[in-house]
């Protein structure tokens, strides 16, 4: 493998992925479904009847949503999704590879598996298992590792928007300029 071993850290990391992912795309779906239901509602017809149209077209719009987050986006980015980025964790083969992208289409499929009893199946097995593997990793032989920390690949683009690190931050303060890191540079 390339990344470490996963420890028990990861399932907590893993926790917290899954939420922000699944908050990254109901949010955007939510809010879509509020407009329509503002600017579109038609005042001759049943509000029963509009609401479940605009909810049957969120619900299929959040599960297209999820797929582009969970398959699409980690197989054209080096096995991360947004929130896996931001928390330093990579999915991988079990050799250290980038999956394929039917390896990630099944891992999303099998999260129906995972996802019983409120994601308590997913959990225990993640708990219970060597590698940390939730049931849809296991069949699609894959593990989910910590990436190490690079001051070459940031969790956060520059303020340019560049993914580089940016250099020298520092706060001007009076006779001493504070440096984001803690120390202080006194002026010559």
């Amino acid at each position: 493998m390339t990344g470490s071993r996963p420890g028990p850290g990861v399932v907590g990391r893993r926790l917290v992925q899954f939420l922000l992912d699944e908050f990254l795309v109901f949010v955007p779906m939510l809010l879509l479904a509020i407009a329509v239901v503002w600017v579109f509602h038609p005042h001759g017809t049943g509000l029963l009847l509009f609401l479940k149209v605009v909810v049957y077209t969120m619900l299929a719009l959040d599960f297209l949503g999820l797929v582009f987050v969970n398959v699409w986006w980690p197989y054209r980015h080096g096995g991360q999704t947004p929130a896996m980025r931001w928390l330093r964790l990579r999915i991988e083969t079990l050799d250290g590879g980038h999956p394929s992208l039917g390896a990630f289409a099944l891992r999303d499929l099998l999260m129906v598996v995972d996802g019983f009893a409120w994601g308590l199946a997913g959990i225990v097995l993640m708990l219970c298992t060597r590698r940390r593997q939730r049931f849809g990793d296991i069949v699609a032989r894959t593990v989910v590792v910590r990436v190490p920390r690079s001051a070459h690949q940031p969790a956060f683009p520059g303020p340019d928007g560049d993914l580089g690190a940016v250099a020298g931050a520092e706060l001007a303060l009076g006779r001493a300029d504070v440096r984001l890191d803690g120390g202080q540079r006194h002026h010559e």
